[in-house]
């Protein structure tokens, strides 16, 4: 089995451009006279363009000899010596890439490379031996968010000015998820539900609403998921001052919630 560890040893980053190349090692054994011999490794699939696959999704990569890792081709190696006599093994490498900038969900993908050795300068000649390697590659969760409609505006902080505080009092906010996995979010808030008062331990009441669903702001941290979500979303919180305010001590009043979104 081929693991392909990516260019930081974590597997494979879609939004990288880095590229990273594994070499792999085919070692041969021999008894007997010299011989010549050529090794053929293709994807199971056979030539051309080759796929690794974890469920529906698919994951492009490529075969090549040692030192053409980026070069375009039809993804079959043939590899051809010979082993002289009294040689009992020899080690020939070859190399996979996956190109970058991929676009696909997080997860394990999997394919099979087909090795072929043939007793001959070429793949026409005698089968001697076949084999099949696996290929796994990990690709890993990615989320972004950003308040706003842009999910990679990179807009991490927003401030809901209600100016003079009003029972009855409404606003709202938008925020986006770009992800390649499923995601849920969490909500905190550092007064427990309440806007508090600068100086005081006076308090004011209000709701909050994440796509029309009320959220229970009284624990801390966090222990309920909210929402789970797909890949890519739009979201809206909606607050709502239920306090009665014409009794409020005066002064300025306010809270602070964090958003916690994290991958299933």
């Amino acid at each position: 089995m081929l693991v392909y560890r990516g260019a930081l040893s974590r597997g494979y980053n879609s939004e990288s451009d880095r590229q990273h190349t594994e070499t792999s090692k085919v070692l041969i054994k021999h008894a007997g006279d010299s011989c010549p011999y050529t090794l053929r490794i293709e994807p199971e699939g056979g030539a051309g363009t080759a796929y690794m696959y974890n469920g529906q999704e698919v994951l492009e990569f490529e075969v090549s000899p040692p030192g053409r890792s980026g070069a375009l081709g039809n993804n079959i190696v043939e590899l051809s010596g010979n082993i002289a006599r009294g040689q009992f093994q020899r080690t020939v490498p070859f190399e996979v890439q996956i190109p970058s900038r991929q676009k696909t969900l997080a997860g394990r993908y999997t394919a099979r490379l087909e090795v072929s050795l043939y007793s001959d300068a070429s793949s026409v000649g005698e089968l001697a031996d076949r084999q099949y390697m696996e290929l796994v590659v990990d690709v890993l969760p990615r989320i972004d968010a950003s308040f706003g409609t842009d999910p990679v505006a990179h807009q991490k902080s927003q401030t809901l000015d209600f100016g003079t505080l009003r029972q009855g009092q409404k606003s709202s906010l938008d925020f986006s998820v770009t992800a390649n996995t499923g995601y849920s979010i969490k909500m905190v808030s550092d007064n427990r539900g309440v806007l508090r008062h600068e100086f005081t331990q006076s308090s004011i009441d209000y709701d909050v609403f994440l796509d029309g669903n009320v959220v229970s702001l009284e624990g801390s941290p966090p222990n309920d998921i909210l929402l789970s979500a797909v890949t890519n979303s739009h979201h809206r919180m909606d607050l709502l001052i239920t306090g009665n305010t014409e009794t409020g001590l005066a002064g300025h009043y306010s809270d602070r919630l964090t958003l916690v979104i994290s991958a299933d």
